[in-house]
């Protein structure tokens, strides 16, 4: 490069001035700060569209509000520029959240606890819309699986201890952990604890307090609902009727929950502690407050109790209250029960027919139903097709052998006296599940055949 090539090079570069090189602009201030009417600016278009937006809101017009604010960054920038978007970006998110957009909620949520890391309102958010997301996933509103799916579940947990951190004494986000663990992860011992720091939480609360959070006795009242199930679960009737009790008077009033589930709940309490009439009236009641969908858990559990109550003509009455295309597979059980306890069986056999035609997940228990009666019919040859059937279909869904199914074939195969092949899947079926219910009488009973067949000089071989 020549010397005038440089000099025509130097004079191109912009001059930086003394005051220029002393400007430092951060978090606290700005050059755009210095001059207040733009901020000031900024704040009123904020107001203004906060104000459109509680009246969005109160007509539930979300799509309206996406439409006005999404994205953030590029409907409201001077908004954005001023770092005043926080409140705008949670409204949006709630928003997104109420048309299922989940993944673009949570974004907006994350985005604005960069700016407010200890906000309490974008923690318990953001868990909740992770959370909420889980239950569109298992309703299959949204589709949430594998990877996904862990990672959606961690991060509820994480917001979710946060908020708990930060409200130890709150109410709301134990119980939707609790739910989190119980509904979605399916484990009801980690969720226990959660519901009873919801109950505790509330009474540790004077008159007054409850008065002014009076939105979180809702969740106060279904934490009692979760922790009497959470606990009968967990095998303790006794302290799960404790729990319902206090949730049925606390919730008298204001029926946060509905009188068919919490009756329905009584009903299965008290069928667990052998309590078959305080069940049947419960349950009773319970179908008395339904709406106009059949309840059919409620019937399903009645028949049952009234099974136990060796009431066969009030059980063939409580599944008579479902029509027939309501009966689901786990009613079309108990159906089946009930004819067989008033010795129709080929009635049962038609209701378990008529399962398998809609069953495509538990059609093995299904099949070992019929199985069963025509086993007790002496339909060896049936009897074993189903079985061969439910293990096949158990290979096919699940991957892997179904012990029932090799068992009732091995037993069919043994009335059949196909006493080499009885043998054989016997012999598998001791190989993985040596403690099954009565394998050692089906093995006995193969040795004592053995033994006869030697002592009278022929073998079955």
């Amino acid at each position: 490069m020549t010397t005038q090539e440089a000099g025509k090079v130097q004079k191109q570069a912009p001059c930086e001035t003394p005051m220029e090189k002393l400007i430092l602009e951060d978090e606290f201030l700005t050059v755009d700060r210095l001059v207040p009417f733009k901020e000031d600016a900024a704040r009123r278009s904020l107001e203004q569209t906060l104000t459109e937006i509680e009246e969005l809101m109160r007509e539930n017009r979300w799509e309206d509000i996406i439409a006005m604010v999404y994205p953030v960054d590029v409907k409201l920038p001077a908004v954005v520029r001023h770092g005043l978007e926080v409140r705008v970006r949670s409204k949006a998110a709630f928003a997104l959240g109420q048309i299922g957009r989940f993944d673009d909620a949570i974004e907006e949520l994350a985005e604005s606890l960069k700016k407010e890391p200890d906000s309490f309102h974008l923690h318990s958010s953001l868990a909740y819309t992770a959370y909420n997301s889980l239950f569109a996933s298992q309703n299959r509103q949204v589709f949430l699986s594998g990877k996904a799916k862990t990672e959606r579940v961690e991060l509820a947990h994480r917001h979710f201890k946060a908020t708990q951190a930060l409200k130890p004494d709150g109410i709301t986000n134990f119980y939707r952990e609790g739910m989190l663990f119980k509904k979605i992860e399916d484990k009801t011992i980690q969720a226990l604890p959660l519901f009873e720091t919801a109950v505790a939480n509330w009474d540790g609360l004077n008159t007054e307090q409850q008065a002014a959070r009076h939105q979180e006795r809702k969740n106060f009242i279904k934490a009692l609902y979760q922790l009497s199930s959470a606990l009968l679960e967990l095998g303790k009737p006794k302290q799960a009727l404790i729990q319902l009790k206090r949730c049925l008077g606390e919730d008298k009033e204001s029926n946060h929950l509905s009188m068919v589930f919490k009756y329905y709940a009584l009903g299965k309490i008290n069928f667990q502690l052998n309590c078959f009439k305080d069940a049947r009236d419960a349950l009773l009641f319970a179908g008395r407050c339904r709406s106009k969908e059949p309840a059919d858990f409620v019937y399903e559990l009645l028949a049952r109790t009234c099974l136990a109550m060796d009431d066969t003509e009030k059980a063939l009455d409580a599944v008579s209250k479902i029509p027939e295309n309501f009966r689901r597979p786990y009613f079309r059980w108990t159906e089946a029960d009930v004819l067989c306890a008033r010795k129709d069986f080929d009635g049962a056999i038609r209701a378990l027919s008529h399962s398998l035609e809609r069953d495509h997940r538990s059609r093995h228990k299904t099949l070992i139903r019929l199985v069963k009666i025509e086993y007790l019919l002496q339909n060896y040859d049936t009897a074993m097709g189903h079985a061969e059937a439910a293990s096949a279909f158990f290979m096919e869904k699940w991957g892997d052998v179904y012990d029932h199914g090799l068992f009732w074939q091995a037993v069919c195969a043994f009335r059949m006296e196909d006493r080499a092949k009885a043998r054989q899947l016997a012999q598998e079926l001791q190989d993985r599940n040596p403690r099954y219910p009565k394998l050692d009488r089906l093995t006995s009973a193969l040795d004592l055949k053995r033994m006869q067949l030697g002592e009278g000089g022929a073998t079955d071989e």
